[in-house]
């Protein structure tokens, strides 16, 4: 007998979802996941602003996904507008990026070790161990993007403030000792998660499915035909008491649903041939986090940032060519698309977020699980349910 399961609030996530699940006989038959948290209307709210303000404004969107929202809206501004970037303006946004990526993928880390340490004491000093990172990560974050959290320094044409050469060479100091403590943590991590997946019986393959891959770009960010783009509206599709509660959208990518992040790097970029599951997703964001502080390192070793960084020219457009910026964000490709008008205000705004992109892909692998693994799945995609819902 087939029987629906309804589940809203989904713990260990980031932001309030829920997942509306057809099971039978304990087994998931057809799964849907969406966002629960309220539009803040961003795409709207930009409308009629100053272009200049849109990095600003959007990194707004989320606590957690700030400078790739920066980032983004900052490429798609200069897209629109014909505005040329220093090259080392693109390097360090770079870096802020990757940084960011490494601050975001330990927060996931020690937001799930609560399903990977039974014992609290072990948990506890995994989180030590991580903070130390994140703690290296935070003050390259302050001290090239500005601040913590929303780096003021990503602007339109670039980056407004030079990196000093005591700065530079103080990150590159650290970073060695960094990373061994990375790797260190990392070998927890996935000790623990063999762990947890032998405790709770879990097959190695849980949450495989057949969704294609979507990425720009290894590490920063490559070039996307918004064209390609399509979406579903839940009211398209969802039951009758759902229509009107959930937020998001479900996009598709040349008409498919697709997966974004870590694996799809990993698959698109590094021939990576994917095993299936998400206790796979789960070790490759892990690896992400090496592979980012060994191209940060890379970068600020070959090159010097102490000179111009910020090309002033004011962004002014036709108000009918589409700027298109990209960012390969933590979680997958962040994409924002935007027209300017001659006055420099904006007359068009579209976001489309990793989460967004995902959510059909964790339906997807819910189908043909056992209902009670369904939270472990979702888990492993670390959604960020507030940028979804933008």
């Amino acid at each position: 007998m087939r029987k629906v399961v309804k589940i809203e609030g989904i713990p260990l996530t980031e932001g309030y979802s829920g997942l509306h699940l057809e099971v039978e006989s304990g087994i998931i038959k057809k799964g849907v996941y969406f966002a629960l948290v309220p539009v803040r209307g961003f795409e709207t709210l930009l409308l009629g602003k100053d272009a200049k303000v849109a990095p600003v404004i959007t990194s707004r969107i989320c606590g957690l996904c700030q400078i790739t929202h920066s980032i983004a809206s900052a490429r798609a501004i200069e897209k629109a507008c014909g505005i040329e970037v220093p090259p080392e303006a693109q390097e360090l946004r770079e870096v802020l990026g990757l940084t960011v990526r490494v601050y975001n993928n330990l927060l996931h880390q020690i937001v799930v070790s609560e399903d990977l340490f039974p014992d609290k004491i072990s948990q506890l000093d995994f989180i030590r161990k991580v903070q130390r990172v994140r703690k290296f990560t935070g003050e390259i974050l302050e001290s090239i993007g500005g601040e913590i959290i929303h780096s003021p320094n990503i602007v339109v044409g670039g980056i407004s403030e030079p990196v000093e050469e005591f700065v530079r060479e103080r990150i590159l100091s650290q970073i060695d000792s960094v990373m061994e403590k990375l790797e260190t943590s990392f070998a927890e991590f996935k000790e623990a998660l063999n762990g947890m997946w032998k405790r709770e019986g879990l097959p190695e393959d849980l949450g495989k499915h057949e969704t294609s891959f979507f990425a720009t770009d290894r590490f920063y960010a490559g070039e996307v035909d918004f064209n390609d783009f399509s979406f579903i509206t839940p009211q398209e599709f969802m039951p009758e008491d759902l229509k009107s509660k959930v937020s998001n959208l479900f996009p598709l990518y040349r008409g498919k649903p697709v997966e974004t992040g870590p694996r799809a790097r990993k698959v698109l970029f590094e021939g990576y041939k994917p095993k299936g599951g998400v206790k796979e997703l789960h070790i490759l964001r892990g690896q992400e986090n090496l592979d980012a502080l060994k191209r940060i390192k890379e970068i600020l070793e070959r090159g010097r940032f102490n000179g111009e960084l910020w090309n002033k020219r004011a962004p002014v457009g036709d108000g009918e060519t589409l700027g298109v910026g990209v960012h390969e964000a933590p979680r997958g490709t962040n994409v924002h698309a935007v027209k300017v008008d001659k006055s420099g205000k904006i007359v068009y705004y579209k976001i489309i977020v990793p989460t967004e992109l995902n959510f059909s892909a964790v339906s997807s692998a819910l189908e043909g699980e056992r209902a009670a693994w369904a939270e472990f799945i979702v888990r492993a995609y670390d959604p960020c349910i507030v940028c979804a819902a933008h």
